[in-house]
């Protein structure tokens, strides 16, 4: 055998004699983890994320990816769809940090004239919503009483928490037309 072989086996046999107690190996160790515990949901973010907000109050104007997703996964929305295939609507998601009574979401009814792109004002939609609880998110849906053509929309969206019960009003959607300009008598020549 080589010398240079020979030195190498005697080295790590010296090793292994060296690592014993009383002639034994010393005994591997096995260790166990513990059972691990159910993982928890993480807190929800607050506030959420997205929204904006004013005094412990925030709302955010969804977008129809938001919308479409919940309205599919919530079958008991889908009146609402049938609504919103007549009139103009919108939505707008809330929330409050100690939440609220209930709701009151002021809104505007527009109609974008194709030939300047300017908005016109048709309506105003006042929305009354019921309570939610502390930093719990609600959906409200805005469905005005103006014909969905192309160019309507929902705008200058408010939103209130009122904490009080007083005048506390039936949830509900109440659309105020603007009323049309009566035409002037234009002039006579005689």
């Amino acid at each position: 055998m080589n010398s240079r072989l020979l030195k190498v086996i005697t080295i790590c046999i010296a090793s292994t004699l060296a690592s014993t107690v009383d002639g034994q190996a010393d005994q591997v160790k096995v260790v166990a983890k513990k059972t691990p515990k159910p993982i928890t949901s993480p807190a929800s973010k607050w506030p959420p994320e997205g929204f904006r907000g004013k005094e412990g109050v925030y709302a955010k104007v969804p977008s129809s990816k938001d919308v479409i997703g919940l309205l599919s996964a919530k079958k008991s929305l889908q009146p609402l769809v049938k609504a919103c295939e007549e009139f103009a609507c919108g939505a707008v998601f809330v929330a409050s940090e100690t939440g609220c009574n209930w709701w009151e979401v002021n809104s505007t009814v527009f109609r974008v004239n194709p030939s300047d792109l300017s908005k016109e004002k048709v309506g105003s939609l006042v929305t009354y919503h019921p309570s939610s609880k502390a930093k719990a998110q609600a959906t409200i849906f805005l469905i005005s009483g103006a014909e969905v053509t192309p160019g309507t929309s929902i705008g200058s969206i408010k939103v209130i928490c009122h904490r009080d019960s007083a005048n506390k009003p039936k949830p509900g959607n109440i659309y105020s037309p603007v009323a049309s300009p009566t035409p002037s008598a234009s002039p006579s020549n005689s």
